[in-house]
C-alpha cells in the first residue's frame, strides 16, 4: 500500500476539483488493530466493530439535531460551510497585517494558540522566520505567546520588539490578540504588555496594528477593543475554544502566514460531507471513534498520536488538547500522548513494544512529501550506510513506519495508520474536522459531554484567588485553610 514518494507534478489540479479532491481523501487502515493480525486475546472482533452500528446511528441523531449532552456548543459543524465574503474578509485583513510590519504576535492559549499554530507548521516552511520576507512571500515573522506567565520568554519578546517608532517594515510589528471572554490571565497579561508598547511606539495610531478576535457581543477584551478602535473578529457562541480552528480563532493567523484558508476550508466541507453518511463503512470519524471505545473498553486507557512527519507535530499538540479536555471528565477518559517519529522511538516506541497493555497507537502517515531527498553515495563509505545511497528519505521513513507496525503487531500491541495522500491545506482541512467530529461522538459513546471543560474552571478558581482577585476572595480563604504540609515529607 505504501511506497517511495515522487515529487508533486507541476500540474496538480486546483483544490476545487472534485477528481483532485477524491485524490485528497483520507483513507485509515485498522487492520493492526484487529484479531487477525494481533490475535483474539488483544484484538478487536469484526463484529463488536460493525455491531456498534445502531449506538452510531442513536450518536449521529445527536450530533445532526445537536440535542445531545452540550449540544448548543456544536456550532464547529456548520464552519465548512462558512460563506466566502467571511473567508475574503479574515484574508483582508491578514494581508493588511502583513504589509504594516514584518513582525505578528498572536497572543492566545489553548484553542486560541493551538490550532491556528498546527495549520502554519503544517504548512509553511519549518525554519520560516529565518528566512528573507521575500522568500515568505512578503508574510511576516510570526510569534506565540500568551500561552503561559513564563517571565523569561516575556522579557526575550519584549527584547526583539522595538522601543521606538520603527522606520521601516522590517522592525514594525502587529499584534493578534484571541480571547473569547478577554480575561484569560495568560492572554490578558501578555497583551497589557503588548498594548503598552504599541502605545508607546505608535501613539494614537497603534489601533491600527491590532487585531482582537473576541465575543461579538460582550466580554472584557470586547469592551477594550470598541474603546480602542482595534478591528475585531468574532469568535461564535456555539463554537468552543478547541473547536475553532475554522474561525478567525485560527484561519486569520494562517492566513497572516500565507495559508490558502479558503483550501483549508473546502477540505474541512469535504470531509463533513463524506461524514453526513452515518455507516461506519463509510464515515472515517465515526469508525475512529468506535475503534478508540472499544479499545478504552479494553482498557487501551493511553492514546499515541504518533506524527511520522516533523510537520505535524503541533497538530498532535493540537489534539492532546482536544482530546484531553473533551474526554478526560467524569472519571473517565484516555491519556492522550503526542510524539513524533522516527524521533520518540528511542523513548515511547520502547514503552509501547514492552510497557504495560494500555496503549493504542495512531500512526499519521504522509504518503507523498512536497520535497524529497536522496542518500548521496558517498566515496569510501566509512559510515557503513551505502546500503542506502539512492533511497528517497520518505522511503526510509515509509519503510521505518510499516516496520515499526510490525513489531508492535508481532507483540499483540494494537496501531492504526491514518493515511494522508499529501499535506496540504486541503488534507489538513480533512485533519481536522475528522478529529473534532470523531471526539464529539467518542465522548456520546461514553455518556459524557465532550464539549464542556468544568474540571478547567476548578483550577482557575484557586488560581485568581491567590493572584488577589477581588470575586475569588473565597477560594483563597479556602486555600488559605488548606492543611499544610509536614517538613517530614520535604527533602
Amino acid at each position: 500500500m505504501l511506497h517511495g514518494s515522487s515529487p508533486l507534478s507541476a500540474s496538480t489540479p486546483t483544490y476545487t476539483d472534485p477528481a483532485w479532491q477524491r485524490s485528497m481523501a483520507l483513507k485509515l487502515d485498522f487492520n493492526n488493530m484487529m484479531e487477525g493480525a494481533i490475535g483474539h486475546v488483544e484484538g478487536l472482533e469484526a463484529g463488536d466493530v460493525w455491531g456498534l452500528q445502531g449506538r452510531m446511528m442513536d450518536v449521529h441523531r445527536q450530533i445532526s439535531e445537536r440535542s445531545g449532552r452540550g449540544g448548543e456548543f456544536l456550532g464547529f459543524l456548520d464552519l465548512p460551510y462558512q460563506g466566502q465574503d467571511d473567508l475574503d474578509a479574515i484574508q483582508a485583513a491578514a494581508d493588511r497585517l502583513a504589509a504594516l510590519g514584518d513582525r505578528h504576535v498572536v497572543l492566545g492559549i489553548g484553542g486560541s494558540y493551538l490550532g491556528a499554530r498546527a495549520v502554519i507548521e503544517a504548512l509553511k516552511n519549518p525554519y520560516r522566520n529565518d528566512i528573507s520576507r521575500q522568500r515568505r512571500k512578503n508574510r511576516p515573522r510570526l510569534f506565540w505567546e500568551g500561552n503561559s506567565i513564563d517571565t523569561d520568554v516575556m522579557h526575550a519578546l519584549m527584547g526583539m520588539l522595538p522601543a521606538q517608532r520603527p522606520e521601516g517594515i522590517d522592525d514594525a510589528f502587529t499584534v493578534n490578540v484571541i480571547s473569547k471572554s478577554g480575561t484569560t490571565l495568560e492572554t490578558a497579561v501578555a497583551f497589557r504588555f503588548m498594548q503598552q508598547r504599541l502605545k508607546q511606539i505608535y501613539g494614537a495610531d497603534h489601533a491600527e496594528y491590532v487585531v482582537a478576535t473576541t465575543d461579538a457581543q460582550k466580554g472584557t477584551l470586547k469592551g477594550i477593543a470598541d474603546a480602542e478602535g482595534y478591528q475585531q473578529f468574532p469568535i461564535p457562541d456555539d463554537v468552543g475554544g478547541r473547536y475553532s480552528v475554522l474561525t478567525a480563532v485560527g484561519l486569520l493567523p494562517a492566513a497572516i502566514a500565507g495559508v490558502n484558508i479558503h483550501e483549508l476550508v473546502a477540505g474541512a466541507r469535504f470531509m463533513a460531507d463524506r461524514c453526513k453518511n452515518p455507516d461506519l463503512h463509510a464515515n472515517i470519524a465515526y469508525l475512529y471513534a468506535v475503534l478508540r471505545h472499544l479499545s478504552y473498553k479494553s482498557r487501551r486507557t493511553v492514546s499515541v498520536m504518533a506524527s511520522w512527519t516533523k510537520r505535524l507535530e503541533y497538530f498532535t499538540f493540537w489534539y492532546d488538547q482536544l482530546c484531553a479536555e473533551s474526554l478526560g471528565k467524569d472519571g473517565q477518559g484516555v491519556i492522550p500522548v503526542a510524539t513524533v517519529n522516527t524521533r520518540d522511538l528511542h523513548s515511547r516506541g520502547q514503552q509501547v513494544q514492552e510497557g504495560p497493555r494500555s496503549m493504542v497507537v495512531t500512526n499519521l502517515v504522509l504518503e507523498t512529501p512536497d520535497w524529497d531527498v536522496v542518500v548521496p553515495k558517498v566515496e569510501g563509505n566509512a559510515d557503513g550506510l551505502d546500503y542506502l545511497a539512492g533511497k528517497h528519505l520518505s522511503e526510509m521513513v515509509l519503510s521505518a513506519m510499516e516496520g515499526t507496525a510490525y513489531a508492535y503487531a508481532r507483540e499483540q500491541r494494537p496501531s492504526m495508520n491514518l493515511l494522508i495522500p499529501q499535506l496540504n491545506a486541503f488534507t489538513l482541512g480533512q485533519l481536522i474536522y475528522l478529529f473534532e467530529l470523531a471526539t464529539v461522538a467518542e465522548g456520546y459513546l461514553m455518556g459524557i459531554n465532550p464539549l464542556d471543560q468544568p474540571g478547567v474552571e476548578s483550577y482557575k478558581n484557586f488560581m485568581f484567588g491567590n493572584l488577589g482577585r477581588a470575586d475569588k476572595a473565597a477560594y483563597k480563604a479556602e486555600f488559605d485553610a488548606r492543611p499544610k504540609g509536614s517538613s517530614d515529607f520535604m527533602v
